[in-house]
């Protein structure tokens, strides 16, 4: 099995602090992440890094005015994923909304009434649900559309996976359609049967039903000896099943055993074509496979190659050699073109003790944190050469691929020892911990708990959520920590959000908070979850639960001693892209280069606009300001910088673009 040591502080300081020694000591403690024990104790003293002043993010705030926001239940059961959460909302063509949670109103770890909780949006939400949806307790709820105008939940619970549907989506009883089939044939154990399903419906008329499941076999009392399987499901009429090891089982190395686990996958369809996402395997890569007919046949893409794919870190005499920077949690959805888009979360993993190749340090905070992007007309994520380092001394250190490296939002500057700084690529990154002016991070304000955070998030940043409309633009929303929200000893975390236009093809990273409301002013938000296609353009719809109180209520370890309500929120967001967009909502800067630079810059401009241009050292000084007249296109900028490092903030029409720049 996986040995990985966490270590829970992050390596992050304030704005331009000193670097500094911590330690921790846990030696009691252990996590379960991904299914198996990890340890979480031993102590040791890590030297944490610092990184270079950043301009500060603006975040916008429901800028056009249409930020709907509702409480569609409320749970004392406040654990709603062991990783991911997805398959949990959808969106019929006439415009209504269904969302689910796990839900019970008891506030007991008996918890007897645990089920779905379901809400349903016809221009406005029905009443918050009082009971769950199924006779009997159950738990995880996946749902979608089924045939012209139904909907289909899978949950686990009752001894098996179970299926139940309703003709008209929103009215009526719910149907009992029976349990699924516990396992394949020729499984060697005779008990289990599938748990944390995730749903989607594809075909003409959403009448063809795709699920993936896990299997999970505990040798007791060794609770870190667990067989591990996931498991696909199909079926055409919601009663008859076929299930199989799905595509996994088909890779050279069956992977499907004993490497993904439960809440490992996340899952999406628009018409024929359904794709899969694994990403939650400490030591095996990012892969998906995407079917165009419904889940008949498969091809598989690797989308980032982990350097250890499959290997036991507790191998003896493993050379670990590197920080490895690797993503998590995943989302997933499918444009009407067809293009598969998928999210991931970024961390760092460190090999410290070389006296023990097993043990591996996990860091979090804001110089490793990310929200990664890629679809399915790119290359696999892999390490570049960076262009704007091209020509400066910092060509040697990325001029050749580092798996090691693929995932890394923040880098290192030899220049500056000790200190990293952001790369400014919104192509390839949908948001990060947002930065405020006037606003330092303090380490000891970032709350990750060992024992509850660790195997939930990952990452700082984490739980993205992708929503597309009809026209292929994209939202992201993700949960981060917010330096502005604090319960007196702690960063709350918020719900943020970005965006890509099709036509644009870059991310305007973490434009929305759509958390920003006086009565979550003490909430904890988490747990994101979305529409992955929504019917109309530049309309996207997420969810996310919030709680009054830090940390967990189940789980292992968990901090809270008393369940309290959390509530479930549905959230519309109105973000026109393209030829729905009103001049001046338009996001006017879209490329700032050369980088580096010497005596001058372009600015690529959208539309014609004032700005104000705004240079930044690594000490925090603003060096130089100016007000510019940018018209459409190319604008030339002299600079007259020394040689240097420097932070670029174009400021115009209320948005505003920030590149590090050098200066030779």
């Amino acid at each position: 099995m996986k040995k990985v040591f966490l270590l829970s502080l992050g390596l992050v300081l304030g704005l331009g602090a000193f670097a500094q020694n911590r330690v921790m000591k846990n030696d009691a403690q252990k996590a379960v992440a991904n299914g198996k024990i990890v340890a979480v104790g031993t102590e040791m003293t890590t030297e944490a890094s610092t990184y270079a002043p950043q301009a500060a993010k603006s975040v916008v705030i429901s800028r056009y005015d249409d930020l709907e926001d509702a409480e569609a239940m409320y749970t004392y059961y406040d654990l709603q994923s062991n990783q991911y959460v997805a398959n949990r909302m959808y969106q019929l063509p006439n415009g209504n909304v269904a969302i689910t949670a796990t839900m019970s109103h008891e506030a007991n770890q008996s918890a007897n009434d645990r089920g779905t909780g379901y809400n349903f949006y016809n221009g406005e939400w029905n009443d918050m649900p009082e009971t769950r949806v199924e006779p009997y307790k159950t738990g995880w709820p996946s749902i979608a559309r089924w045939g012209a105008n139904g909907e289909i939940l899978l949950c686990h619970g009752n001894g098996h996976m179970q299926c139940f549907t309703r003709e008209i989506a929103g009215e009526g009883e719910w149907q009992e359609m029976g349990a699924l089939p516990d396992y394949p044939e020729g499984y060697p154990y005779t008990t289990e049967y599938g748990t944390w399903p995730r749903v989607v419906t594809c075909g003409e008329n959403n009448n063809i039903i795709v699920a993936v499941a896990a299997l999970q076999h505990s040798f007791a009392p060794a609770i870190d000896s667990t067989d591990v399987r996931t498991v696909m499901y199909r079926s055409e009429d919601a009663t008859n099943w076929t299930i199989s090891y799905g595509p996994l089982a088909d890779l050279p190395t069956p992977y499907h055993i004993g490497n993904f686990s439960a809440d490992d996958y996340a899952l999406a369809a628009n018409g024929n074509t359904v794709a899969l996402l694994y990403s939650g395997c400490l030591t095996n890569s990012v892969w998906m496979f995407k079917s165009e007919d419904c889940g008949l046949t498969w091809n598989t893409t690797r989308i980032w190659e982990h350097p250890f794919e499959g290997v036991d870190l507790t191998e003896p005499g493993l050379d670990y050699g590197d920080t490895l920077f690797m993503p998590m949690n995943g989302s997933i959805t499918i444009d009407n073109n067809g293009v598969a888009h998928v999210a991931l979360n970024t961390f760092e993993m460190a090999h410290l003790a070389d006296d023990d190749p097993g043990y591996y340090t996990y860091w979090n905070g804001r110089p490793v944190d990310g929200i990664l992007y890629w679809n399915d007309t790119q290359d696999p994520i892999h390490d570049t050469d960076h262009p704007e380092y091209i020509g400066t001394s910092l060509e040697s250190h990325f001029a050749t691929a580092n798996p090691f490296h693929a995932a890394r939002l923040w880098w290192p500057i030899p220049e500056d020892p000790g200190y990293v700084h952001m790369v400014s690529d919104s192509t390839k990154w949908i948001g990060y911990i947002p930065m405020y002016e006037g606003y330092d991070w303090d380490n000891g304000s970032y709350f990750m708990s060992q024992t509850e955070y660790v195997s939930k998030l990952y990452g700082a940043s984490g739980h993205p959520a992708l929503s597309c409309d009809p026209d292929g633009n994209l939202a992201c929303a993700f949960s981060s920590p917010n330096v502005t929200r604090d319960n007196g000893s702690y960063y709350l975390r918020s719900i943020y959000v970005s965006y890509r236009c099709a036509d644009n093809g870059y991310w305007e990273q973490v434009e929305d908070d759509i958390t920003e409301d006086v009565m979550l002013m003490y909430s904890e938000c988490l747990f994101t979850i979305s529409v992955p296609n929504t019917v109309n353009s530049g309309e996207f719809w997420f969810g996310y639960q919030a709680d009054d109180q830090l940390g967990f209520y189940w789980g292992n370890n968990a901090s809270q001693t008393s369940a309290s309500e959390n509530f479930i929120h549905a959230s519309k967001v109105i973000r026109p892209c393209g030829d729905g967009v009103e001049e001046g909502a338009q996001d006017v800067v879209y490329n700032i280069y050369p980088n580096p630079a010497k005596d001058y810059v372009v600015v690529n401009s959208a539309m014609d606009a004032d700005a104000t241009i705004t240079f930044v050292n690594l000490a925090g000084q603003t060096v130089k300001s100016f007000n510019k007249a940018l018209t459409t296109g190319e604008n030339t900028i002299s600079i007259d910088l020394e040689s240097g490092i420097y932070f670029c903030t174009v400021n115009a029409n209320g948005f505003n673009k920030t590149v590090k720049v050098i200066v030779k």
